[in-house]
């Protein structure tokens, strides 16, 4: 027999409510199909008296009030820590280091006056230059103190860069060109000839002009009829004597 003096108290782990009754009684492992991952449950402590003014057999049909209120206990945080014989992964970034980029040195702008032999050689190139001209029916070219310049200029950079060439060694730009654009040449016809040779003036300039007469692009330049003046520069770069021959239309 039931006995109602008997105060039983009860565990009961429940997650929203607190009204159960001692014949529902849930299993506490579930079957694997309905296994899921559930959130940590949160535990109550509850005491229960029975009804005093109802009358039941056990264990069906008694009912448990609840003298106090339940208190809930927090669960604890879960935090859970590598095994000490797991690595942790490192990762390392390395950023890419572009190299420095070449610093482009400007052409040489102005040359200084040239010696006595050197500014006479220039005029000799001049002169054979018209000579071949003449020969074949073409007009004189008049000497232009501005691609005067430009010439000296030319052989001048090739001189302090120490490079050869029509094209700037850093970009490429056909340099002769450009500076007679910058001195504000518009003609569509502008050209240049450039030639070393270990001779010093005058054979630099006797040397240079038989090759340019075998070479067809360059004695194109010298006898252009679309062309009216011309420059020329000459500097020795402590291996071989370089001259430059400019020539713009009008």
């Amino acid at each position: 027999m039931y006995n109602r003096r008997v105060i039983h108290r009860l565990i009961f782990v429940v997650a929203t409510s607190v009204t159960l009754t001692a014949c529902e009684v849930q299993p506490l492992t579930p079957t694997p199909a309905a296994t899921t991952p559930q959130p940590p449950a949160r535990v109550a402590v509850v005491t229960f008296t029975p009804d005093p003014t109802e009358a039941c057999a056990p264990p069906c049909g008694v009912r448990l009030l609840p003298t106090e209120t339940p208190t809930l206990a927090a669960s604890p945080t879960l935090v859970i820590l590598p095994r000490p014989t797991e690595s942790v992964p490192r990762v390392a970034v390395v950023e890419p280091v572009a190299p420095p980029a070449p610093t482009a040195v400007p052409p040489v702008a102005l040359a200084p006056p040239p010696a006595a032999d050197v500014a006479s050689a220039e005029q000799y190139t001049i002169d054979l230059i018209n000579a071949q001209r003449a020969a074949r029916g073409a007009t004189p070219l008049a000497r232009d103190e501005t691609l005067m310049g430009i010439a000296r200029a030319r052989v001048a950079d090739m001189v302090t860069r120490g490079y050869t060439g029509h094209n700037d060694p850093a970009t490429g730009e056909a340099l002769g060109r450009a500076l007679m654009r910058a001195a504000g040449y518009t003609s569509t016809y502008l050209g240049e000839n450039w030639y070393g040779a270990i001779s010093a003036p005058p054979g630099i300039v006797e040397i240079a002009m038989n090759w340019f007469m075998t070479d067809l692009p360059h004695a194109r330049n010298i006898l252009n009829p679309n062309y009216a003046v011309v420059g020329v520069g000459i500097a020795f770069n402590g291996r071989q004597w370089l001259l430059v021959q400019d020539f713009a239309g009008q």
